[in-house]
């Protein structure tokens, strides 16, 4: 988002939005002057009060005499001709947008009070900081300011809340369409923060993606230990066979997950990040090697036109998309990759009626769930009824449900990062390490967020504060969920678990903790544990994209 519109701060003389002044009666025409406007009278920008002296029809039009009252000046008429015919004796506010442009903004009847026009400033009790403001374009001119970047007047009208129907008078950098719809967010000096309408198409679509893929997903451990029992089948067709083992060696281990890179590994192949590393093998393949890609050298020759990059090139870009270590690496080949492949083997080996029944029976918790940007940790869901008779229907419907799953993650990550208008930004990646310990199958939900302040004159670049948030459920200690946050080598942790067992179980063990973080060298802040859940992840981002009405 960006500020494309600004609102003067708030004063005890800015006319204000609130119930004590709808001016939902009040309608705003474009005026022309038959000859231009002296600055003395009224300078770009400036407005004044006027009353309509006298109006007449001529050539389709209506021309229209008006004095202009403003404080400490003398009255002053003035001819300007309109597609709308005024009532003399009505008033009006009028702003000179050009010297031979006004903006008029009736007022609803003779009498009106100066309060009943176009508000410059928001009420912070109706409009508080964060919240979303929804206007139509009533009106956009350019205001002609010799040597200054071009800005435009624009009045709107508030279409929500107990505001509703309130003129806005703004100013804006871009041009705004009369008739279009504003969508923007209260920011903390009174601006409004304007979502384009690309970034508005972009909401809505992961929006939509998040709904379809929730609804859809389901967690990884029915299907993996269905995939496990019908791997074993000795009759399967070899390459589905082989498919099968290529999942299932993306399934990580408790010894794998315990060292720094098996840990790294299993984050960047957990299919999260495919798409971002086909797109740069793709840009590794078309661009030439000298001009600055993930793995150019200083003084590498560009490739010629036609031809292959150096394969030194593009084997640091296949070994991050490798199989975990002690199998044989095959490029492009994810956890999400390896769900695809078996998706399509699968469909090719079943027959033609069994790809209309991808989806899952909906859960109980499908209707009543809401959609949006922070949902962690994802909710269960009972699929008892495919594990009762393991077959390759069942396994295809599984395998579509998993691959919902990381979608859904992907669009989470999507929807929580974020770029603000002071040069702070906020990353989140949210996903699932899928977990084998012996014959059991589970997974360990992962969300990462990383906050960077905004540069400052002393600082070109402000130390990271990170967060991470892991979520288990276990079969003895429940669900449990850690908090660790980091920020300038301070390390703060808590903990939460449902069952008073598993909650005295990690108190016991808060102390040993301490003492490797210490090992680590850093500063420890905070270790505690509570019972029940955590609250919602800390962002940032903003809560209500867009009104899905509209």
């Amino acid at each position: 988002m960006t500020p494309d519109l600004n609102l003067p701060p708030i004063t005890a003389n800015s006319p204000r939005t609130g119930p004590s002044s709808p001016p939902a009666a009040a309608s705003a025409v474009a005026l022309e002057l038959l000859r231009p406007i002296a600055a003395a009278t009224l300078a770009p920008g400036e407005s004044a009060r006027a009353e309509v002296l006298d109006s007449k029809a001529q050539a389709g039009q209506f021309e229209i005499l008006l004095r202009l009252a403003r404080a400490g000046s003398p009255p002053a008429d003035i001819s300007v001709r309109s597609h709308q015919a005024l009532e003399p004796g009505s008033t009006a506010t009028v702003q000179s947008v050009s010297p031979t442009r006004l903006l008029a903004v009736l007022d609803a009847a003779a009498g009106q009070p100066a309060a009943q026009r176009p508000v410059t400033s928001l009420d912070p009790q109706l409009f508080p900081q964060g919240s979303v403001v929804q206007a139509r374009i009533v009106d956009s001119q350019q205001l002609q300011n010799a040597g200054e970047q071009a800005r435009f007047a624009i009045l709107a009208r508030i279409l929500q809340g107990p505001a509703s129907g309130t003129l806005l008078s703004l100013d804006s950098s871009r041009p705004a369409i009369p008739g279009s719809l504003l969508t923007a967010v209260v920011a903390a000096d009174g601006a409004l923060q304007v979502t384009t309408a690309n970034e508005q198409i972009r909401q809505l679509d992961l929006l939509q993606g998040m709904r379809t893929s929730l609804q859809a997903q389901a967690p990884a451990e029915p299907m993996l230990r269905m995939l496990d029992k019908l791997a074993a089948l000795p009759d399967l067709p070899p390459l589905l066979q082989a498919s099968m083992r290529q999942v299932l060696a993306h399934v990580a281990t408790p010894e794998h997950l315990s060292t720094t890179a098996g840990v790294a590994q299993a984050i960047r192949q957990s299919g999260l990040f495919l798409e971002a590393s086909l797109e740069q093998l793709q840009q590794a393949l078309r661009s030439p090697a000298g001009n600055g890609g993930p793995a150019s050298q200083p003084g590498t020759e560009p490739a010629p036109a036609g031809q292959l990059p150096p394969l030194a090139r593009l084997l640091p870009l296949l070994s991050s998309l490798a199989t975990p270590p002690g199998t044989e690496p095959l490029p492009g080949a994810d956890f999400k990759a390896s769900l695809m492949t078996l998706l399509i083997t699968l469909q090719q080996h079943l027959p033609p009626d069994a790809s209309k029944a991808l989806s899952l029976p909906p859960g109980p918790w499908q209707q009543a769930l809401a959609v949006k940007p922070g949902l962690f940790p994802l909710p269960s869901r009972a699929v008892q009824a495919l594990n009762d008779a393991p077959d390759l229907g069942s396994l295809l419907r599984l395998t579509a449900a998993l691959l919902s799953r990381i979608q859904h993650h992907q669009f989470q990550s999507l929807g929580q990062t974020q770029t603000f208008t002071d040069g702070s930004s906020q990353t989140v990646w949210q996903l699932d390490l899928p977990l084998r310990d012996g014959q059991q199958f589970t997974q360990v939900q992962m969300r990462i967020q990383r906050d960077q302040a905004s540069p400052d004159k002393r600082h070109a670049e402000q130390a990271p504060q990170w967060e991470i948030r892991l979520a288990f459920n276990l079969d003895r200690l429940g669900p449990l969920q850690a908090i660790t946050r980091l920020y300038k080598g301070r390390v703060s942790s808590e903990f939460w678990a449902e069952q008073a067992a598993t909650l005295q179980l990690v108190n016991n063990e808060l102390g040993q903790l301490r003492d490797r973080l210490l090992t680590r060298g850093l500063e420890i802040g905070e270790l505690s544990c509570h019972r029940g859940s955590p609250p919602e992840p800390r962002q940032t981002v903003q809560q209500r994209w867009i009104d899905e009405v509209t």
